[in-house]
């Protein structure tokens, strides 16, 4: 305990006294540094207000849907895959959120009917 004491004090020496002044910046500083928590619905709206203040992106319907905490999935129609990928950045960029999931679909590409396949009779 004693070279606990003798370390403490060796170190104030050393760094400084502790005032008022000091524990205040060091608690701004910490409060600055601190991640954004968002609740869910509260990651919802933050990511369809980032997409809205896009100009690329405003008109085109996309419903940012909350899955937990800080994650949201995309869901709507894009016209392009530019489109597509500008909405995964700007809900990724938006504050509080960690993790986007993008399921936008791109009209003309996945809407798209599948070819048909031919069963062809093989038994004789």
């Amino acid at each position: 305990m004693g070279l606990g004491l003798v370390a403490g004090f060796a170190l104030s020496e050393w760094v400084g006294g502790i005032n008022r002044t000091r524990v205040q910046k060091v608690a701004r500083r910490l409060r600055e540094d601190a991640p954004v928590r968002l609740t869910t619905s509260a990651s919802a709206r933050a990511v369809a207000a980032a997409i809205d203040a896009e100009p690329r992106l405003a008109g085109l319907g996309i419903q940012p849907l909350a899955v937990s905490r800080g994650v949201v999935e995309l869901r709507g129609w894009v016209p392009t895959r530019a489109a597509r990928t500008i909405a995964g950045r700007t809900a990724l960029a938006a504050p509080g959120i960690e993790s986007v999931i993008n399921s936008l679909l791109v009209r003309g590409e996945d809407d798209r009917p599948a070819p048909s396949a031919r069963a062809t009779d093989q038994s004789a």
